[in-house]
């Protein structure tokens, strides 16, 4: 279901209610897609998280 996205971004991603959890998955195939890295792909999402910052992306994307 995470792919290839390490051990603390799946922790975080688990932590998200439904909604979030489904556009951060929809984040990290975009993220494949455009090649860049697991790694920096995990910390993405996990800075994301985090920063409670899904609610900006909502409005601006």
């Amino acid at each position: 279901m995470f792919g290839n996205l390490n051990e603390q971004a799946t922790s975080a991603l688990l932590s998200l209610e439904s909604g979030d959890l489904s556009y951060c998955l929809k984040l990290a195939k975009r993220f494949e897609h455009m090649g860049i890295e697991e790694e920096q792909a995990s910390n993405a999402l996990c800075t994301l998280v985090a920063s409670d910052a899904l609610e900006t992306i909502y409005q601006v994307g």
